[in-house]
């Protein structure tokens, strides 16, 4: 197997959207409606897998529209004051398949961690393949209240059918819950939630050590380490207790950590850089 780590532009958003001080819900809200510093410029990261039984996609990445008169609910005042978004149509997901060689046709699954606009802006690019989402995450995304949640569902394909999962195929390592994508399990789904009450994640087994491909379940490595959470998870405790789980599976046996808007998460994934949890 090979996985190739695709950017699809960058996002900026407040610092404290992106590191939180406060543990509630409530406080992180208007501490990023507050805040007045933005953070860097971050990558919007999305996966290629390539798997004797199909290629895989680990979410979709931005769309090069999201900037368009419109797109963004006019009502909204995180997607209106709070992020910019910089994604030209050559980086949206289907030209960076086919900078590395492959037909997005040829995609077999596409996985989805969430339902956030920078992580399905490009799903309809893949209307062959089989969307996978947990269960919740179809249900809060797909519902008439998604878009107040950050899920621009009014943008979604029409033919937009998932797949859900409630991660029935056991335990995995850490995980109490898992699916296997693949007949050989070497692609697998585990529960991540926190940042949404949905989020996934994708474990691959390299053999000698794991991927850990995370979406927005962490921010940064170091965050993930460390415990800290984004301003906008929408449940603290279950954000916690994924990444507990991340560390336990790191120290389990070797793994390389890939979150979404980590600047070094192709690094670590080309130079086979293991996440290495503190004692």
């Amino acid at each position: 197997m090979k996985i190739h780590c695709l950017q699809t532009g960058d996002v900026q958003i407040k610092s404290r959207h992106q590191l939180a001080r406060y543990e509630t819900r409530p406080a992180r809200v208007v501490d990023v409606l507050r805040d007045k510093d933005w953070s860097p410029r971050l990558p919007i990261g999305c996966w290629l897998i390539e798997h004797p039984e199909g290629l895989i996609l680990v979410d979709t990445g931005e769309s090069s529209h999201a900037n368009d008169p419109g797109y963004q609910p006019w009502w909204h005042p995180f997607m209106q004051k709070c992020e910019r978004r910089w994604v030209k149509p050559e980086e949206e997901v289907n030209s960076r398949i086919q900078a590395v060689g492959f037909n997005p046709r040829d995609v077999r699954w596409v996985i989805m961690t969430h339902m956030h606009g920078d992580h399905a802006g490009g799903i309809g690019h893949f209307p062959d393949s089989e969307i996978i989402l947990s269960q919740k995450e179809a249900h809060d995304a797909l519902a008439w209240s998604g878009p107040a949640q950050g899920f621009l569902n009014m943008h979604y394909p029409k033919w937009l059918k998932p797949t859900t999962t409630t991660h029935d195929d056991g335990p995995f390592e850490s995980f109490d819950r898992s699916m296997a994508v693949t007949k050989d399990g070497a692609v697998r789904i585990v529960p991540t939630p926190g940042h949404t009450l949905g989020h996934q994640s994708v474990v691959v087994d390299a053999g000698t050590h794991y991927v850990l491909i995370a979406g927005d379940a962490s921010y940064q490595e170091s965050y993930m380490l460390e415990g800290r959470i984004d301003g906008v998870a929408v449940d603290s405790r279950l954000h916690h207790d994924s990444t507990r789980r991340m560390r336990e599976l790191c120290k389990r046996k070797p793994t390389i950590t890939q979150f979404a808007h980590d600047f070094d998460s192709a690094k670590r994934l080309e130079e086979q850089i293991f996440t290495l949890p503190r004692e």
